[in-house]
């Protein structure tokens, strides 16, 4: 990611080891010369000096030290694989930093080699345990791993015509119509033809392009100055009415870099004027960078490593006061940044901000995260994008059309066309429906031409018929609640609820609905009970829930249920424990806010044996469960399970004109 030391000024990398009396002194003067680049963030020309240093070196502690900054070099301009093998190779040569296991596993799991970038995690783990950049490293390979095989809806495509094989970044709106463009490229004929030591690309400029009359991106254009200069410019803000830039610049003169800063140019016709450093109360030396701004260009967040951070750089807010001076900026707090770095952001709709980070659980190297201020204006704990947005690869530099569901990013993953390259996103609309089919309970046929009604919070309803296989299918809207009403003559009326609410993935819900018939007795079958007893066994309440919700559904029925036993034991017992049974389903009902009313207990005691009405094993359908029948079964499972059939309980309809009491209870 080549463009995140161009476009801020990083700051300083400090090498975390302690260099020993043998290596100060066998430093040569091609060492003080690599060392100088590579303080300097010319990691381009550092790399190649080091190279050379390598050459004239002998002693192994030097040998093991160059390797390391060669690859903390490849790591920093933007060639992890090469930095992988330098890492490799520090390894092998014992250089005595911890950090290395660090930086070894980051490139590794930045290519999408987890399984090899695990180890190199725990180990570093193991050696610095108080560090969390290696348990953050090992979660992000876990969840690496599950978002990968888990993408989200997400379609992202590489735009052709805009890239081109250096690299391209940080795309901005023109315009509130989304028509226009300007984007940040080290590509051939800008400004200038010097090479930028610190990435071994030509210095970047704004470029610009527009959506042409057959629709598509017309060919970028390099901006003229005095948007461009002889440093690099780029993360590129344009106002709605495209009126007003905002930009990173990183000033050189006389090949000396005088770091970055925010300016700002107004438009003026079709030319842009000279740029004007914005105004925001910072240190001296202090250099910042990636504006975004709100709608009302009142609200700015900055990228800048400003001291009172958590580490790297920070996401900072400032507000507007007068003019072009701007408040005393304030960190967005230890949720939203790490000790890692945090960039390229972006403020949307509502307040929400799309930022790239590599400090927290990401899949490679920077990913894409958004966030927002709480009630309290705290901003809450940032959601990573997940892939396919993100990868293992560098992603940064999100931006967003007004309702969230398009924009572009910036990534420099495999595919593209070299570098850092731009790509489109889109979020297609959820595709989200509703079928079943509609059956009768007592004879389990398919209910046809039979009303099914789909009511929603918002008030509005839909109604179609079940067709000749006895389905019935609706649309549905994301984040909805629905009630889904079955009410057809003859039948209990039946509603079940359903909701869309989270769903973030196209799916089909399936609810079947079972809709009870008036004139016959409805078995619950899973209202049974122990020898004996009438206590209501825990699987009895999934049906008796069933019927809690069917009685609220038809408040104007009365039913009686019929509690039964086994012959096991004198007439008398047992129609005292079958009554038992029925007033302890209706003491539930009522404890369910059932009006009492509608509920009548009857106990049959060993009357009516139980009739088979589907084949269950060696049972026929039309056996009647008799004590003579149930004598004559030779074995004792079968027997039990008889007896079982005989400790049930059922309902039927009375009548249809019940009129609810107040006092239900």
């Amino acid at each position: 990611m080549k463009k995140l030391l161009r476009l801020l000024s990083i700051f300083i990398f400090l090498v975390t080891v302690s260099h020993s009396d043998v290596y100060a002194q066998k430093k040569s003067r091609k060492l003080k010369k690599a060392d100088m680049a590579f303080s300097l963030e010319e990691y381009s020309k550092a790399a190649e000096l080091y190279k050379k240093a390598y050459q004239k070196t002998k002693n192994r502690a030097v040998k093991a030290e160059i390797i390391f900054k060669q690859a903390e070099c490849y790591r920093m301009s933007g060639n992890v694989k090469r930095a992988e093998s330098y890492y490799k190779r520090a390894i092998k040569a014992k250089y005595p930093d911890v950090t290395v296991y660090l930086r070894y596993a980051d490139v590794l799991r930045m290519q999408g080699d987890l399984d090899e970038a695990v180890p190199q995690y725990t180990k570093y783990i193991q050696l610095n345990p108080t560090d969390v950049r290696g348990e953050m490293g090992l979660k992000s390979c876990n969840f690496a791993l599950k978002w990968k095989d888990l993408p989200t809806r997400y379609k992202v495509e590489l735009m052709p015509v805009v890239n081109s094989r250096y690299s391209d970044y940080s795309a901005s709106f023109g315009n509130g119509e989304y028509t226009e463009m300007y984007f940040s490229s080290s590509r051939k004929d800008g400004l200038s033809d010097k090479i930028d030591d610190r990435t071994g690309e030509y210095f970047s400029d704004v470029w610009f392009t527009r959506i042409n009359k057959k629709g598509a991106w017309s060919r970028p254009i390099v901006m003229p100055e005095p948007l461009n200069s002889e440093g690099n410019e780029g993360s590129v803000f344009v106002n709605k009415r495209g009126t007003v830039m905002y930009l990173t610049q990183c000033i050189v003169e006389k090949k000396k870099a005088l770091g970055c800063g925010i300016y700002v140019s107004k438009r003026k016709g079709k030319l842009w004027g000279a740029t004007q450093m914005l105004q925001v109360k910072l240190d001296s030396n202090t250099t910042i960078g990636h504006p975004a701004l709100s709608d009302d260009e009142t609200v700015l967040i900055f990228s800048s490593d400003l001291a009172g951070g958590y580490g790297g750089k920070d996401l900072w807010i400032s507000v507007k006061e007068k003019r072009n001076r701007w408040s005393d900026p304030v960190n967005l707090g230890p949720l939203v940044n790490t000790p890692g770095d945090e960039m390229f952001p972006y403020l949307a709709d509502e307040g929400v901000i799309y930022f790239a980070s590599n400090g927290h659980v990401g899949m490679g190297g920077f990913d894409i995260y958004k966030t927002s201020a709480d009630e309290n204006g705290a901003y809450i704990l940032p959601v990573n994008l997940k892939s396919p947005v993100n990868s293992s690869f560098d992603d940064f530099s999100m931006i967003v059309e007004t309702g969230g569901e398009r924009g572009y990013l910036t990534s420099n993953r495999t595919g593209g066309k070299g570098g850092d390259d731009i790509y489109q996103f889109e979020l297609p609309a959820l595709v989200l429906n509703l079928k079943g089919i509609v059956t009768d309970s007592k004879t389990g046929a398919i209910m046809t031409g039979v009303k099914v009604q789909l009511i929603a919070n918002d008030g509005t309803s839909n109604e179609v018929e079940t067709d000749n296989t006895g389905k019935y299918e609706f649309k549905l809207m994301p984040l909805t609640s629905y009630e889904i009403v079955v009410k057809t003559e003859g039948y209990l009326k039946k509603s079940v609820n359903e909701t869309t609410m989270g769903v973030e993935f196209n799916k089909t819900f399936v609810v079947d609905l079972v809709i009870d018939p008036i004139k016959k007795e409805i078995i619950l079958p899973l209202i049974k009970y122990d020898f004996n007893k009438a206590e209501l066994r825990a699987e009895s309440i999934v049906d008796l829930d069933k019927l809690v919700e069917s009685l609220l559904d038809n408040p104007n029925v009365l039913i009686e249920l019929k509690s039964h036993t086994d012959f096991v034991g004198s007439n008398a017992q047992n129609n005292k424990l079958s009554q038992q049974r029925a007033n302890a389903c209706i003491a539930y009902l009522v404890s369910q806010g059932i009006d009492a009313g509608q509920l009548v207990a009857k106990g049959m005691g060993e009357k009516e044996p139980f009739v088979i009405e589907e084949k269950d094993g060696r049972f026929k359908v039309g056996d009647v469960l008799t004590e003579s029948y149930i004598n004559k079964i030779r074995f004792k499972k079968t027997r039990v399970r008889a007896h079982q059939y005989n400790r049930r309980t059922s309902f039927k309809v009375l009548r249809e004109d019940y009129v609810p009491t107040n006092d239900n209870k």
